[in-house]
């Protein structure tokens, strides 16, 4: 018994003024939904994991927002009824296995029947107006428990603060230069990102020490991975990983194109490769990755297998 992957989507937006983080995540999420031909009122639990967004917003919280846009139970359910508790969940890059870790001992406790997991970053003001960080994009997943399968079965999460300052993310206030008028403010928040030589190459290096630690710990080898679903976490990332570890590329979820670059949505979209090529269905074992800054690297194995 354990938690199963009912449907997954992710799509790239298409870098417009227009395009919200709020926006992304909605169409993710009403599309998953479809694509499970599932009903929003079903949902018991929704987790947004979407870091970056329009104009550096942080309050209030998008979860609440997107819960209420797609229609997930709205107010307060009535006595024995089920409502949709939704939150937001920040841990870069690796917030959408954090999230599943969450949903899945909920799940198997019985205190939900159905958890989403919605992810969204835009292009964040950044000092320099022509420098590119990410590509917008949203993503959910849907998730429900199954008997006959044993689904998520082991996560672990391994930080190497030794590299977190090779990745660095945050607002700093700027004064507005000229004169002062009357009503205006006199200065804004911009986001600054930094990222120092040699960031991919330790990302490279801790996801390898990390897995083979956790493939270790669950009493499997490289060689039982049917499939690895790594997320684009940089570029380049995906094969260099692929060959430190020993993994045929045939064994690999590679996500498309339109989608590379991703931020919070990147496991969601190697995992849509995953499902639309059909491995996923194939695979006995697979192991899901994530990795970003801290550096943190998130890990998550999902068995086809009976319980």
């Amino acid at each position: 018994m354990g938690t199963r992957i009912d449907a997954a989507c992710a799509q790239a937006g298409n870098g417009g003024r227009k395009t919200t983080a709020r926006r992304l995540a909605d169409a993710a999420a009403t599309n998953c939904l479809a694509l499970a031909g599932s009903n929003p009122r079903d949902v018991d639990m929704l987790i947004n994991v979407g870091v970056y967004r329009e104009d550096n917003m942080g309050e209030p919280a998008l979860a609440a927002l997107i819960q209420e846009d797609i229609g997930a139970n709205l107010g307060q359910p009535p006595t024995g009824g089920t409502g949709t508790f939704s939150f937001d969940l920040l841990n870069g890059a690796c917030g959408v296995i954090t999230a599943l870790q969450i949903e899945s001992g909920l799940l198997g406790s019985g205190v939900i029947r159905r958890g989403a997991v919605v992810a969204s970053d835009v292009q964040p003001d950044l000092q320099n107006p022509r420098a590119r960080f990410l590509r917008p994009a949203g993503g959910a997943m849907l998730l429900s428990w199954d008997d006959r399968l044993a689904g998520f079965t082991d996560f672990q999460t391994e930080t190497f603060p030794e590299y977190a300052d090779l990745f660095t993310s945050g607002l700093v206030w700027r004064e507005r230069q000229g004169i002062r008028l009357p009503r205006r403010g006199t200065g804004n928040h911009q986001m600054v990102v930094a990222i120092k030589p040699g960031y991919q190459d330790r990302l490279v290096d801790c996801s390898e020490e990390a897995a083979r630690r956790f493939l270790r710990r669950v009493g499997l080898g490289v060689e039982d991975i049917d499939l690895l679903v790594p997320a684009p976490s940089a570029p380049g990332f995906v094969d260099s990983l692929r060959e430190r570890l020993g993994v045929p590329g045939d064994r690999v979820a590679y996500t498309p194109e339109d989608l590379e670059g991703t931020y919070t949505t990147g496991p969601i979209a190697a995992l849509q490769a995953a499902i639309k090529s059909g491995r996923l269905g194939e695979a006995r074992n697979t192991l899901l990755l994530a990795a970003g800054a801290g550096i943190t690297v998130a890990l998550a194995l999902y068995r086809q297998t009976p319980p």
